[in-house]
């Protein structure tokens, strides 16, 4: 894969299939939930003597970081307060679920594992990504997930609704994977990943996910401020809650570190800061995969321009001064942070949009009304600012962390379970920070070479 740089992180400014650019059918709540509020225990639970470490990691999708102090989420600060939690964590660019859940599996920036968008556009195979098919087509899913490195060093694992879970990776599979059932309750999940705890021993998830889309479901309908976002979170922080006192109850959670991540943040989305920029575009000429689809003509954060010649040039020259709110850059010509200029689907121009304001093009059909609740946007934006929070063996309690991009969590999962890790694009230095030196950087460097 060649040389891979890191990127030291500045300090944040403020405080699946289906979770995606496209809102989803709500899943409705259950009508009953037992929701468990942990408690931050004062000491850790002593552990068995030679007990193999485990790591559960809990995907919470569009749980934007100061949710959980602006709402009620006992079970998520109890959690924290036993472990570490980031200021925030930046997610990768575009920030999208399908782009960024993948790069929380992998380590790697888009331009290395080629997840570019949601349903990405691949230039030289003049292919896109199909919703149905795509997810078990292994060409679209570069890089290795940290499933696989376990699998491939003789550990067992568990995958339910992960980004990438559903193909083999070079013939390598999850031990158990499950495909995505967006209508599979809520609670049926948890209680699914909480009997994969009951195994004998030898057959016990070392490395087990688990996928909530339930925020950005609800942040999507009725915006990232509504009450039922409020609800939402209310929710998943029972859910997590469940999941932390069974494994408790298993006598398993002195050797369980708990991840819990999310990908992305959301913004509101203010129905009257619509631009309309078909005119620059020819569409007989370029390719603009944010165009197809059932609600091609409806508002978009971010556009991939694919093309050449005089009529990418006109696209170029047309949008980077039509309005002060987009964005426009060429292909080698992004912001440094972006990191998702791959070779063959990474786009030859790149419109994005400020956070509330959004793209259409009115040629093409299947508009609709902006839904209340978006993302995409510039990955530094602390509107887009994704949740971290991760207690155990590895992790200091009690620490909140300056923020940090989301490729450093495969090293701090491949550590806690002693892994030799694959290349990745995390940082080092700041998996030593964040752990408190528990990691090393120098470890995590020599693993890599």
């Amino acid at each position: 894969m060649g040389s891979l740089k890191s990127f030291t992180v500045s300090i944040l400014v403020a405080g699946l299939l289906a979770a995606c650019q496209s809102p989803k059918t709500e899943v409705p709540p259950p009508a009953s939930l037992t929701s468990p509020q942990i408690e931050a225990p004062s000491a850790p639970e002593p552990m068995m003597v030679d007990a193999p470490p485990l790591v559960l990691m809990i995907g919470l999708d569009g749980l934007n970081a100061p949710m959980i102090d602006r709402w009620d989420a006992p079970n998520l600060k109890a959690l924290a307060a036993r472990g570490v939690r980031a200021e925030g964590m930046y997610p990768v660019m575009p920030s999208v679920t399908f782009v960024n859940f993948y790069s929380l599996a992998t380590g790697l920036y888009p331009k290395h594992h080629g997840m570019v968008e949601n349903y990405p556009y691949d230039k030289v195979a003049k292919e896109q990504f199909d919703r149905a098919a795509g997810p078990q087509q292994e060409r679209w899913w570069q890089g290795e997930p940290i499933w696989v490195t376990a699998e491939k060093q003789g550990l067992p694992t568990s995958i339910m609704f992960w980004l990438g879970s559903e193909v083999a990776h070079d013939g390598v599979r999850p031990t158990r994977w499950t495909p995505y059932e967006h209508n599979k309750p809520y609670q049926d999940r948890v209680d699914e990943v909480l009997a994969w705890y009951d195994a004998p021993e030898a057959e016990l998830p070392r490395f087990a996910a688990v996928y909530f889309d339930r925020v950005d479901t609800a942040a999507h309908y009725f915006g990232p401020m509504s009450e039922k976002a409020k609800e939402a979170v209310a929710e998943v922080d029972g859910y997590v809650g469940q999941l932390v006192e069974g494994i408790r109850q298993r006598g398993l959670l002195a050797r369980t570190t708990i991840i819990v991540v999310s990908d992305h943040g959301m913004v509101w989305v203010n129905p009257d800061k619509v631009l309309d920029i078909g005119e620059f575009i020819d569409l007989k000429q370029l390719t603009v995969p944010q165009f197809n689809g059932p609600y091609g003509g409806s508002n978009h954060p971010f556009l991939h321009i694919y093309g050449e010649g005089e009529a990418l040039e006109k696209a170029y020259e047309g949008l980077k001064d039509f309005d002060e709110h987009i964005h426009v850059y060429k292909r080698g010509e992004m912001p440094e942070h972006y990191h998702f200029d791959h070779p063959t689907r990474g786009p030859d121009v790149f419109v994005v949009a400020d956070p509330g304001w959004s793209v259409r093009n009115a040629n093409v059909g299947g508009w609709r009304a902006p839904i209340p609740g978006q993302h995409g946007y510039d990955n530094y934006d602390p509107t887009m600012a994704a949740t971290f929070i991760g207690a155990g063996s590895i992790f200091p309690q009690g620490v909140t962390a300056a923020p940090f991009e989301n490729v450093n969590v495969y090293s701090f999962i491949a550590c806690a379970l002693h892994l030799t890790p694959a290349e990745t694009d995390g940082d080092p230095d700041v998996v030593e920070r964040v752990t408190g030196g528990r990691c090393p950087a120098s470890i995590v460097r020599k693993a890599q070479e």
